[in-house]
Parts: C-alpha cells; sequence; structure tokens
C-alpha cells in the first residue's frame, strides 16, 4: 500500500538535520516511492529561512521534484471557514498553517507535522496525522 502524506515545513526544518528521526523517515518515505507531496506556502516557509542565497536556490529547486497540492479559490474560502471555527473554539492557528490543514482535508492526504498547534486543529478541521 501506497502512503500519500503532506510534509509540514516544521518537519522539512527537523529533517535538515541527519541525526533527527525526521530526516531518517523522509529519506525511507522519498527514496521507497511514496507520495511525499508539498504545497507553495510550505515550500515558502522552508526556503525563507535559508542562510545564503545558494541554500535558498538549492532548496527551492530540490522541493520542485515534488507534487504539489493545488491552491483553489474554495481552499482559501474553506480555510477562512476552518480559521473562524477554530477562533470561536479559542483555538488561534497562523492563516499558513490553517490552509495546509484544509489542504490535507479536502485532499484527503495526512499531515505530518510537529507543530502542536496545528497537530490539535486537526479534529476541527477534518485532516488526519501522520504517524
Amino acid at each position: 500500500m501506497i502512503v500519500a502524506v503532506l510534509v509540514d515545513s516544521s518537519v522539512w526544518i527537523a529533517a535538515s538535520s541527519p541525526r533527527n528521526k525526521e530526516c531518517l523517515e523522509l529519506k525511507r518515505l522519498i527514496t521507497s516511492h511514496e507520495l511525499v507531496y508539498l504545497a507553495g506556502p510550505i515550500q515558502v516557509e522552508v526556503c525563507q529561512g535559508a542562510r545564503t542565497e545558494e541554500e535558498f536556490h538549492r532548496l527551492w529547486e530540490a522541493f520542485l521534484g515534488f507534487e504539489f497540492l493545488e491552491i483553489t479559490t474554495r481552499h482559501w474560502g474553506v480555510s477562512a471557514w476552518n480559521y473562524f471555527r477554530l477562533r470561536k473554539k479559542g483555538r488561534t492557528l497562523s492563516t499558513v498553517d490553517c490552509l495546509i490543514g484544509t489542504l490535507c482535508a479536502e485532499y484527503g492526504v495526512p499531515l505530518w507535522t510537529l507543530d502542536k498547534s496545528l497537530r490539535r486543529a486537526h479534529a476541527t478541521i477534518g485532516f488526519d496525522i501522520y504517524h
């Protein structure tokens, strides 16, 4: 059975250290040809943390080899609704994190994230957590 997962920026950043368990699991997913998805906001979050211009370009280009979940006008609207529902429950997420969770729910793809706020939002938004 093929695993499909959207990998959040928190995991990509943790995986940049070769000794982290996230690095080993991410390598396993990629080399076993599992469906590792990206989304534009995740690519932006990771690349904006680059320390040098060379690192920025290397990261940006490396991410282009993955399949991206398309963001449509509908996703923005559903994300705004999800944000509203979370806020009414006293929970807050960044706009980007709410959009990422919404994409997972809409595409039926689990999210691999280390972000505790995003993990707590999964039941309200309606996405599964990987791991």
